[in-house]
């Protein structure tokens, strides 16, 4: 197998895993978003009130 073939196995190698790691931290994200969601609505807190609380912890841009 030359150096070539050898170079392009490990890239596609490399692709799977990043795709896995990106289908799994998808995936986590959507369990935080319905964590969040719950939360949320067990506080009461309407649009507003939850974009300030977001800005107030720096977990929005």
């Amino acid at each position: 197998m030359s150096d070539r073939e050898t170079a392009i196995i490990g890239l596609k190698r490399e692709i799977k895993t990043v795709r896995a790691t990106a289908r799994h931290l998808r995936d986590q994200n959507e369990r935080w978003r319905k964590v969040c969601a719950t939360l949320r609505s067990l506080a009461g807190l309407d649009d507003a009130q939850f974009q300030n609380l977001l800005k107030a912890e720096s977990l929005v841009e």
